[in-house]
Parts: C-alpha cells; sequence; structure tokens
C-alpha cells in the first residue's frame, strides 16, 4: 500500500487460511509527531464537538476512524462495509509505551456500524518525545466457513449432550476434584472439564500446584456466582444471567470465558435503566465491552439527560474525563455511531505544523 507523507501511513499484511476459510487483516495506521499535532490550534480544547480522522483500508472491506475531542481524549473505531463473522484485537504504541486489548471470541459485525475499540486519555503524558509517532495495529480475523444445512427426512434424536454434562455437576460418582465458594460451600467437578474449558482453571491443575495436590479449588465467588460459573462451563448455558450479571461478569472475565462475558452483556444491555445507566457505562468501559459502550450511549442519548444527572451513579463519577466523554459525546451530538463531518482532522493538525 502506498504511504502519504504529508498526512500519515496505512500497512498492510493480509494473509489467507483456505483449509479454514480464515482472512487475516494486520492493519498498522502510523500518525507521526502525535504530541505536536495535540498541540494544535486544529486540536484546542474550545472545540467541543468531536471531530475525526477516518481512513479507507484498500483492498479491504474495512475503515478506521480517530475521533479527538480537544486534545485530551482520543477514540478510536473501525467499520466494516459487509456484515463479517470475525474476532479483532488492537495494540497501541507511543515511544516505549504499549497497550494490547487481547482477542475476544468471534462475534457478528454489522455491516457500516463504528465498532467502539477504546478511548485514550491524556495521550501526550505517555511520553515527552514530541517527535514520537503513535502506532494503532489493528488485527482483524474474518471466518468465512459456514456449515450448510443438510435435508433430511427422517428426524434426528434431541440432542442432550449439554443435559448429560449437567448432570455430571449433581452426580459425583467420578469427581476428582473440589471446588468452593467464598462462602465455603463445595461443588464436586471434574479437572479435565475445568481444564478445556479456561486456561485460567487448567493452571490449578499443571504441576505440583496446591490444588493439583489436594484436589481443592477454593474461590472468592459467592456460592451463586461459582454455581452459575458452572453450570456454563458443563453446559454452555447459564439460565440465571439475568439475575445479577454484573457479578458474573467479574467470574467470566477472570476465568477467560469469552462467551459467558458476552452473554452477561447481553443481559447488562438488556436491563438498562436511567437509574444504572451510568454504572452500567463505568462497567462497560472497565471490561473493553465495546457493544454494551455503544448501546449504552445510545440509551443515554436517547433519554432525558436531566434525570441521569440526577441519579447516584452520576453523583459517584469520580472521573472528569468520563464525564467530558459524555457530555462531549452525547450532548454535543458527537455519538460515535453517526459520523457525518468530513473533515479530517490530522491532516489540518499536519498542515498546521508543516507551515509552521
Amino acid at each position: 500500500m502506498e504511504d502519504n507523507p504529508n498526512k500519515y501511513t496505512i500497512k498492510l499484511d493480509k494473509s489467507t487460511d483456505t483449509t479454514d476459510g480464515i482472512d487475516t487483516y494486520n492493519i498498522t495506521w502510523t500518525i507521526p509527531i502525535i504530541n505536536q499535532l495535540l498541540q494544535t490550534k486544529a486540536m484546542d480544547d474550545v472545540y467541543r464537538t468531536l471531530r475525526h480522522t477516518v481512513v479507507e483500508v484498500p483492498d479491504t472491506p474495512f475503515k478506521m476512524k480517530v475521533s479527538f475531542y480537544g486534545n485530551a481524549v482520543i477514540m478510536i473505531c473501525y467499520l466494516s462495509s459487509t456484515s463479517l463473522f470475525m474476532k479483532w484485537s488492537l495494540e497501541f504504541k507511543l515511544a516505549n509505551f504499549s497497550d494490547v486489548l487481547p482477542i475476544k471470541d468471534y462475534e457478528t459485525i454489522q455491516a457500516n456500524q463504528w465498532q467502539y475499540c477504546r478511548r485514550i486519555i491524556n495521550l501526550n503524558n505517555l511520553s515527552r518525545d514530541r517527535t514520537a509517532p503513535l502506532y494503532l495495529s489493528f488485527k482483524l480475523i474474518v471466518s468465512h466457513a459456514v456449515k450448510a444445512g443438510i435435508c433430511r427426512n427422517i428426524p434426528l434424536p434431541y440432542i442432550e449432550l449439554s443435559e448429560d454434562f449437567g448432570i455430571l455437576l449433581t452426580d459425583d460418582s467420578f469427581s476428582d476434584v473440589t471446588i468452593k465458594s467464598a462462602e465455603g460451600i463445595e461443588f464436586k467437578a471434574h479437572k479435565n472439564v475445568l481444564a478445556v474449558r479456561s486456561n485460567v482453571l487448567r493452571a490449578h491443575f499443571e504441576h505440583s500446584t496446591k490444588e493439583n495436590i489436594s484436589n481443592v479449588v477454593e474461590t472468592q465467588w459467592d456460592t451463586e456466582v461459582l454455581r452459575d460459573v458452572l453450570t456454563f462451563v458443563y453446559t454452555d448455558e447459564v439460565p440465571r444471567v439475568d439475575d445479577a450479571p454484573e457479578k458474573l461478569l467479574v467470574a467470566a472475565d477472570y476465568y477467560e470465558l469469552d462467551r459467558l462475558t458476552s452473554l452477561c452483556e447481553e443481559a447488562l444491555s438488556n436491563r438498562l435503566t436511567v437509574e444504572n445507566a451510568i454504572d452500567t457505562l463505568q462497567l462497560a468501559e472497565l471490561y473493553s465491552l465495546n457493544a454494551l459502550i455503544l448501546s449504552t450511549l445510545n440509551f443515554i442519548k436517547n433519554e432525558p439527560f436531566k434525570l441521569i444527572k440526577e441519579t447516584q451513579g452520576w453523583k459517584n463519577i469520580q472521573s472528569v474525563e468520563f464525564i467530558h466523554w459524555i457530555y462531549d459525546v452525547i450532548v454535543a451530538d458527537g455519538i460515535i455511531l453517526n459520523y457525518n463531518d468530513h473533515t479530517d482532522i490530522l491532516a489540518a493538525a499536519l498542515n498546521e505544523v508543516s507551515i509552521k
């Protein structure tokens, strides 16, 4: 891909696995002298609406976007021109500082909808090097594998695998490990099932660990949360997810159970209210739940903001930047789902620096 020396550079490295039907796109967006750009008039704090730069990545269905409001906060998004079944990760690097949002499970990405990736606050505090570029490295893994349905005249028996595995939780005939809740309630389980479902649980049974020797795993989780986690581990279902999704989410994240995390995310989105919207938004940002961030922002935008500001969640906000984010994205009609401003803010800032 040809670089534009007057703006920024986009580098694409694409690979295809024809056996599994997977395309992997490694896209690196390099923004030069970012600290100098943040100090330009183009990005001055007097602007109270989001300004953007959007780039199309040739030979891919993707666009990338960085949004700025003032010089304190950057938001990063991507968009696909077609609906895809995919997973992604993002690394940003500035001088000696880097951070990575790890790859999560596959999900369906709807066409022409901006997907929120992350927010960076006070980027100029991460490095004092005024010449250092900012690297935004996206890894986008697209699966094209589709299993075609086969028409049969003979009905298949009811699939009982999930139910059969669920019975293992109540039948301790062949259990080989005990897992305890914070209150000391014991559940009989099976090391091989736990290990194959969670790398975190697998680590308990590798080598000469205390858990592997004693065959007892003590946890920090309330009994009901632990019961729900184990139900999901054995059956891939969690019937009680709506009871306390915010508690279950913490355990799902801890054990790296991505599908359970997604189920909690969906439950939290379905129970949004004026009273819990701010708490939900903070929780979604803490665990990088991008779909929940977008749905919560849209919910807040469509509700009377006066009522939102009267909630306890709003009163408990500790971060001034978080308040500014809500005001600028919601109140100033800068919601990241709607992109109508075609001004290239990076080009304006780079032009200002080159004139000096």
